[in-house]
């Protein structure tokens, strides 16, 4: 069996909601997933696994980490402004 490069390790990054059921709402998930398999597919990189939960979204997969936290970077920064924008409010935890 081969085995991927050590750069491509199974790699995962957590982004926290401001709020517990801040991604519960369907649109809103649907918006993030999206916001990440777009930002993936303009770099030209692998399309990261999405899991979302009502207090979190998951991004994972076997693809670098430096290249996994900047997808993370651009989903938080690109959401958060549209929620502050749209609700008055911060989408993820620190903002």
């Amino acid at each position: 069996m081969k085995l991927p490069p050590k750069s491509l390790v199974n790699a995962r990054v957590t982004l926290h909601a401001a709020t517990p059921t801040a991604l519960a709402d369907a649109p809103l998930a649907a918006l993030i997933r999206a916001c990440a398999q777009e930002t993936a597919e303009i770099q030209g990189v692998s399309v990261p696994e999405v899991a979302l939960f009502d207090d979190r979204i998951e991004l994972s997969g076997v693809i670098p980490m430096p290249i996994l936290l900047a997808i993370a970077a651009e989903v938080r920064r690109s959401t958060g402004r549209w929620h502050l924008a749209k609700h008055g409010s911060p989408l993820w935890q620190g903002e």
